[in-house]
């Protein structure tokens, strides 16, 4: 049994400029009118740098075993689903700008909860912090 690694072994002041970036960029998109263009650019910016990221490191070597392939079967299998019910409810909108209360996405469910400036910020935050978690693990 391998042990788990250190959350990491940068020090803090290394990691500062990055966590900067994230707050602002959790500022502006919560400052963002949702369903906007803006706040569109806003999520795609750090998902196409990340993904970036993502796809230019080197993994270690896994050892492959039933137990990982059911696992990676499970989880595609949820992502896909979530994925096509999403681009389908969002298909199904009267406008890109409207959401539709019979075809809700994700972010239509959220927008009540996330209404208010601080839970907006707040929600950025999470947000930002869940995607670097799953990039960076």
């Amino acid at each position: 049994m391998t042990g788990e690694p250190a959350f990491s072994a940068r020090p803090f002041r290394q990691r500062m400029p990055l966590l900067a970036v994230g707050v602002v960029l959790a500022a502006g998109g919560a400052a963002t009118r949702p369903f906007s263009w803006s706040a569109t650019v806003l999520v795609a910016m750090p998902v196409v740098v990340v993904s970036v990221l993502a796809f230019r490191a080197r993994p270690e070597r896994i050892t492959r075993n039933a137990r990982l392939r059911r696992g990676v079967a499970a989880w595609s299998t949820l992502l896909v689903t979530a994925s096509m019910w999403e681009v389908y409810a969002f298909a199904q909108q009267p406008d890109r700008t409207r959401p539709s209360d019979v075809h809700p996405t994700l972010s239509t469910l959220l927008d009540p909860a996330l209404e208010h400036w601080p839970l907006r910020f707040a929600g950025w935050l999470v947000w930002l912090g869940a995607g670097w978690w799953l990039v960076s693990r």
